[in-house]
């Protein structure tokens, strides 16, 4: 349905798609969403990240923003989905393309920790903390760098562990998406 929105807009779409839960990669270290109805026995039975930016970016876009709290270590907010005995896989780079740009919670193999006292991920939270505090009134960069420091910084103070936001963009945004406004 979302793809037909978008194509149906001709260029015009602004999407925004949200995800909190686990992620986790298969053994061709490509990473997958796992959804409460899939298990981590089966991982590509799940969301492949890879398919996913596909269908946001076949038809043009004005822009499409993924808002991504999810690693891909088989754990998240310290319940582990899969006892893997502390091997940590590190997902394979995804390939962004179009007008498609991703605030994800955690790079590489980190997890995506909580924040227990608010009942949130760390990087939910501070997404949406720093939302309500700028009215939503705040570029893409803004909030790149706020993400970068506030959660690098309370990941360690509060969980004792590194957590590091970052945002992929394609080629084509480079020199754009930093400008954006929420």
């Amino acid at each position: 349905r979302l793809k037909r929105i978008i194509k149906n807009t001709n260029g015009q779409a602004e999407i925004f798609v949200y995800y909190a839960g686990h992620g986790l990669p298969a053994e061709n270290k490509e990473p997958y969403l796992i959804p409460v109805d899939v298990t981590g026995a089966n991982v590509t039975t799940g969301v492949k990240l890879e398919d996913l930016y596909n269908a946001l970016t076949e038809f043009p876009s004005k822009r499409v923003t993924v808002i991504l709290d999810a690693c891909f270590s088989g754990g998240a907010r310290g319940e582990p989905l899969l006892a893997m005995r502390g091997v940590k896989i590190t997902p394979n780079q995804q390939r962004i393309k179009g007008n498609l740009i991703v605030f994800a919670a955690s790079s590489g193999d980190q997890p995506s920790l909580p924040l227990k006292a608010q009942q949130h991920g760390m990087f939910t939270y501070y997404f949406l903390k720093k939302l309500q505090q700028s009215q939503a009134i705040l570029t893409y960069s803004e909030m790149a760098n706020y993400l970068r420091d506030e959660v690098s910084l309370q990941s360690v103070l509060i969980n004792n562990k590194e957590q590091n936001p970052q945002v992929l963009f394609s080629q084509d945004v480079e020199s754009q998406w930093m400008n954006w406004r929420f």
